[in-house]
């Protein structure tokens, strides 16, 4: 399968981006060690908005690498998203017609055989997302990137399982989430 890593690992303030590079890094070994091609965009050196409209449609699967910020990604992911999605080879409208009011909106996405992973990392730990009396009040990581996910779902695209590594500054486990991102990429692609 052909792969394409978006690292929206960015400095702010001179730090920060040196988990997602680490966590690209053990995906590209994992995929290519299964078998797989890999191709890379890391947001933080820009991008041509044409060349990576082409590097989605050969790419099976798009796996997005990012870290939590404000609650959110940094804002470069949706500067990427605003640029390359409205390529008209990747978006192909919000689905409806005047002729066929039966098609509903969000549904005319092109990329149907094409799906996506977001992979993400936060100093939160993981309670904090799955406890309902807690920050996030139980909604999960999918709960939180719901407009991602909905971003992906209006250009065809289908979810696999989601992947997060929690509480990285006040109890980092770098190593055993590592094996468990390997573990994770093989259960999904190998």
């Amino acid at each position: 399968m052909q792969f394409l890593i978006v690292n929206a690992g960015c400095t702010h303030f001179g730090h920060g981006g040196t988990l997602s590079a680490a966590m690209v890094d053990k995906a590209r070994e994992t995929l290519e060690k299964l078998g797989h091609t890999v191709e890379e965009t890391r947001l933080e050196n820009g991008w041509d908005n044409a060349e990576e409209a082409q590097k989605i449609l050969r790419a099976d699967v798009v796996i997005i690498q990012t870290p939590g910020w404000w609650m959110s990604t940094p804002w470069q992911l949706k500067k990427y998203e605003d640029d390359v999605f409205v390529d008209p080879i990747l978006c192909g409208g919000d689905g409806r017609s005047r002729k066929d009011p039966q098609k509903k909106y969000g549904s005319g996405g092109k990329l149907t055989s094409k799906r996506y992973l977001l992979s993400s990392t936060w100093n939160a730990p993981l309670e904090a997302f799955t406890d309902p009396n807690q920050f996030f009040e139980g909604k999960g990581i999918d709960g939180l990137f719901m407009p991602l996910h909905k971003t992906f779902e209006f250009l065809g695209m289908k979810p696999c399982e989601s992947f997060m590594v929690n509480d990285v500054f006040k109890h980092p486990t770098i190593e055993a989430d590592m094996k468990r991102w390997e573990a994770h990429l093989t259960k999904l692609f190998g």
